[in-house]
């Protein structure tokens, strides 16, 4: 295919999520710059064309960024790949080479659904996006406060952290965590139904190409990333992230969580990230390849029929390579030998025309586990404070 397209990521974080969008956006006809710190993800692999350096903060990145479009021949398309970045950016939205980066208008409203839970639930009730009951609480006493007013579970979410990180459970009577009594955090009701997961692609607000999943796994639990999926035809979940898409007027990617209240049926948006994550690729071995909504986007086609799984797909998924740091850690030694053996069909994950970046998995997987073993037995060698027992 002809590489007809220039594309540019940025990224300030080493997110893994980022690995294969270059390899993707190459097989759409991409030709692809990279602008971000030295060791990120996307440079690992074998498909970036050009490489901008940008190191520091997301603040710094978002610098060289401004410089870069201001003197650079335009691009076709602009991904912003962590949310630190969009964040920066969405900050600086008044320089005009913002409006090109940014996915989506950035108006006092939507502003905030650029990396920030706090603004996600703010603009989430401005559009009258349906989700489960939020407050952005400040201090100890507005979080017992919000729990009162749920009557009870909920989950508490720091803004900054990603990947599950900075999710509290918290009941009525529990103790709120230290760090979170200073700080602004989300306080939402916990719906506890099945968590759907959908990976999608928006060209200026309509929805192009959809992943519909159910979360049946996350490492480390409970609220970390995804270690194994359930793919399936969802037409709940895909008619609201065409809703979603139109109201917010979303370009590019997206990945959205939502949670089925089994009281009311009701399918609700618990999270919205206007990036790419780890899981687009899979949609070529479940019979729904994202690259030709890529190159419609691209292209600029007019709209056509969303891509979608077809309604007889039904296939469970452990999730490369967190599934396989998961099996060691857990001592899951039966889904370990399936790993190794290529049971199911596990390697599809793997990409095929790209061994650097699979050797870069390769060495991912061995220091994670080497990390979280040594984490863990520096604990067990820590002394626990013995509480003196009455005489």
């Amino acid at each position: 295919m002809p590489h007809d397209f220039r594309v540019l990521c940025a990224a300030s974080e080493q997110w893994l999520s980022l690995a294969q969008v270059p390899r993707m956006l190459h097989r759409a006809g991409a030709h692809v710059t990279f602008l971000g710190p030295a060791g990120a993800w996307p440079l690992r692999g074998s498909f970036v064309d050009r490489w901008v350096r940008a190191e520091g903060k997301a603040e710094a990145v978002a610098r060289v960024l401004g410089a870069h479009l201001t003197d650079a021949r335009p691009y076709d398309w602009i991904i912003l790949g962590d949310d630190s970045l969009l964040a920066a950016v969405g900050a600086r939205r008044d320089e005009p080479w913002t409006r090109a980066a940014l996915p989506l208008e950035p108006d006092d409203v939507r502003r905030g659904l650029l990396g920030s839970k706090l603004g996600f639930v703010t603009a989430a009730a401005a559009l009258g996006l349906p989700i489960p009951r939020s407050l952005v609480c400040r201090g100890e006493q507005e979080i017992r406060e919000a729990l009162d007013t749920f009557d009870g579970p909920a989950l508490i979410k720091e803004d900054g952290p990603s990947g599950g990180e900075g999710c509290h459970a918290l009941t009525r009577t529990g103790a709120v965590p230290a760090r979170l009594r200073a700080e602004a955090v989300v306080v939402q009701a916990l719906v506890q139904g099945p968590t759907i997961a959908v990976e999608a692609l928006y060209d200026r607000g309509q929805l192009r190409f959809a992943l519909t999943s159910t979360i049946e796994r996350t490492w480390p639990p409970p609220f970390g990333v995804s270690a194994l999926r359930r793919f399936s035809h969802d037409a709940t979940a895909l008619a609201l992230t065409e809703d979603l898409g139109r109201t917010v007027g979303i370009h590019g990617f997206a990945n959205l969580t939502m949670l089925r209240d089994p009281s009311t049926g009701r399918t609700l948006l618990i999270e919205l990230d206007l990036r790419p994550n780890a899981l687009f690729h899979l949609g070529a071995v479940l019979g729904v390849d994202l690259t030709p909504s890529l190159r419609a986007l691209l292209e600029r086609r007019p709209p056509e029929p969303v891509r979608h799984l077809a309604v007889d797909v039904d296939a469970r998924v452990p999730i490369y390579p967190v599934d396989v740091i998961r099996s060691v850690l857990q001592r899951d030694w039966r889904a370990l030998a399936s790993w190794l053996t290529d049971s199911d069909d596990r390697w599809r994950s793997i990409p095929p025309d790209d061994p650097r970046l699979a050797r870069a998995y390769l060495g991912h997987i061995v220091r994670q586990i080497v990390r979280q073993t040594l984490r863990d037995d520096r604990a067990a060698r820590t002394p626990r404070a013995v509480l003196a027992s009455p005489a």
